[in-house]
């Protein structure tokens, strides 16, 4: 980067971060009268234990204490006065203990049997449910519950009140954006759960209406990506129970199809491929502060379109668990019809996304969530000719112009019209990470690290961010790493690890008070068996 823009970068930065002594001191040094900003997402409180007193498989929160510390402590750092935002699926209303909505394949829950649901969910996280009432009556905090994929049905009003109820005498501190989002009342920060961005095949149609109509019955919509994977982690995850604990969010489907063969999926092969295709965990990868020198290749639609179902299957890397499904049904002339009617924007992006993949693998960069980051060299999509060579090197256009038509969107409905300074999302249950040493702006003593990315290039805001789940998760690469410690195949890791086992480590995003331009960071909940939780910058491993 020439040093006139690096200059510039690092003016912005340490103006964004408030000076180096906020971006040392994080919430230390707010000002009395200003408000912190903690985004959690994905808890996905379920069901609970079951009448024996185990956990049951479905249940994927198993944290109270953990969460009851955490939210004393950001009280305490907060000063009470803290916005907290539970940013989509806090509850799991989709996974049930007992077959209790008899819906269609478009649509679930009527609004009753999702209460049932609701109630179910309410019994069984009571403590986890006192510790937000508790925080909430604190000082001048606040909680705003951002309905998401998996929650869908607090925007119905019968389970949205119920929810509300619940706590009590905190409810005036307390409520559901029924409007699909959280925004601050300066408009400067958004959080959405994320489900609706881009070719997400969580999107619903109207939200945040989250309803359809069926047989003269109000139900709960089912998006397309729904109805591809949740029957599988219905019954995968029983005998696999940390098959939803694997970041990126629907990867641990292909450890589990990988590990048990008698998983008959061939049927649903393309949906799988295209709802596998689209999953696109931009923040894996290592971004550079390139100041726009380095371009975007235009990709040979004509050409790749013309490679059929071989292209969907060659978008995988010979060692991604799924790659053997896809082949198959490529063989059987299964794939056929999906190759035809992928959009363009999906295939751009798809190429692009592994463009970056075989960049990352080819530099053995080491990239937190594809499979086996020093294996086998993915192809890339044919370029226009005029667009080869390596200042063609910028491989996130689909996901700057998928993010940036969602912003502005984001922006016409907020007041006055104007993109917000941060977005911050979750759903995919990994988070965004602060960019490698080469890749941090340094200015004397102080480095800032670079976390989430700007889909406007050459500029640091708006800030996209993502803090992934407030959840015990674990990355491909670790569980292939796991896998080798324990020197056993991945069906006996998959069956006999426990989430409890899973690094004590969840993450959010944290925007301290700020009177100038909000600086948001990835932060974590590290708590050891037996030790004081803190706030950390990591999980003190990769």
């Amino acid at each position: 980067m020439p040093r006139s823009s690096l200059l510039r970068v690092i003016v912005f930065a340490l103006a964004a971060a408030g000076g180096v002594r906020g971006v040392l001191t994080g919430f230390a040094q707010a000002p009395p009268a200003a408000r912190t900003t903690i985004v959690l997402s994905d808890l996905h409180m379920g069901p609970g234990r079951t009448a024996a007193g185990e956990w049951h498989p479905y249940e994927d929160f198993r944290w109270a204490s953990e969460l009851a510390a955490f939210l004393t402590t950001v009280n305490t750092e907060g000063r009470g006065a803290t916005d907290l935002v539970l940013n989509g699926d806090t509850f799991e209303l989709l996974q049930s203990a007992t077959a209790d909505c008899q819906g269609t394949a478009a649509a679930g829950c009527t609004e009753a049997e999702a209460l049932a649901r609701l109630e179910r969910v309410l019994t069984a996280h009571a403590a986890e449910l006192k510790s937000l009432a508790a925080f909430a009556q604190a000082g001048d905090n606040r909680i705003v519950i951002v309905p998401g994929d998996h929650d869908a049905a607090l925007l119905l009003p019968t389970v949205g009140r119920r929810l509300t109820s619940t706590f009590g005498a905190a409810t005036s501190r307390i409520r559901i954006a029924t409007e699909g989002y959280w925004a601050s009342a300066d408009g400067r920060l958004v959080a959405e759960h994320g489900h609706q961005i881009g070719s997400s095949a969580h999107r619903f149609d109207a939200w945040p209406s989250a309803s359809v109509a069926a047989a003269g019955t109000t139900r709960v919509a089912r998006p397309w990506g729904e109805q591809a994977v949740q029957g599988l982690y219905n019954r995968v995850e029983t005998a696999y129970p940390i098959v939803d604990n694997v970041a990126q969010s629907g990867a641990g489907i292909k450890f589990a199809l990988a590990a048990d063969p008698a998983l008959d999926v061939a049927a649903q092969a393309p949906e799988l491929l295209h709802y596998f295709l689209l999953m696109t965990p931009w923040q894996q990868f290592r971004m550079e502060l390139d100041g726009g020198e380095v371009q975007p290749p235009r990709w040979n639609l004509a050409d790749t379109r013309a490679q059929g179902a071989a292209f969907l299957v060659s978008a995988l890397p010979d060692d991604d668990p799924f790659k053997k499904v896809a082949s198959e049904a490529q063989a059987q002339g299964r794939l056929a019809e999906l190759a035809k009617a992928l959009s363009d924007d999906e295939v751009l992006a798809i190429c692009d996304y592994r463009a970056a993949v075989r960049r990352a693998r080819r530099r053995f960069e080491p990239v937190v969530s594809q499979f086996a980051p020093r294996g086998p060299v993915i192809t890339e999509c044919p370029r226009m000719p005029d667009t080869r060579g390596a200042v063609f090197d910028y491989f996130w256009q689909s996901r700057d112009r998928s993010f940036g038509r969602y912003l502005e969107t984001v922006a016409a409905r907020l007041p006055g019209k104007a993109v917000p300074a941060v977005f911050v999302h979750g759903h995919t249950h990994l988070p965004d990470r602060a960019q490698s040493n080469a890749n941090m702006i340094s200015g004397g003593l102080l480095t800032i690290p670079m976390e989430g990315f700007s889909p406007v290039r050459g500029a640091l805001t708006p800030v996209v961010i993502n803090g992934g789940a407030w959840q015990r998760t674990i990355t491909p690469v670790q569980l292939d790493r796991m896998q080798a410690e324990r020197g056993v195949g991945m069906d006996a890791v998959l069956r006999e690890t426990q989430p409890e086992q899973l690094p004590a480590c969840y993450g959010f995003v944290l925007i301290p008070p700020y009177t100038d331009a909000p600086a948001p960071s990835v932060r974590y909940w590290r708590q050891p068996a037996g030790g004081n939780g803190s706030i950390a910058g990591n999980c003190g491993g990769s």
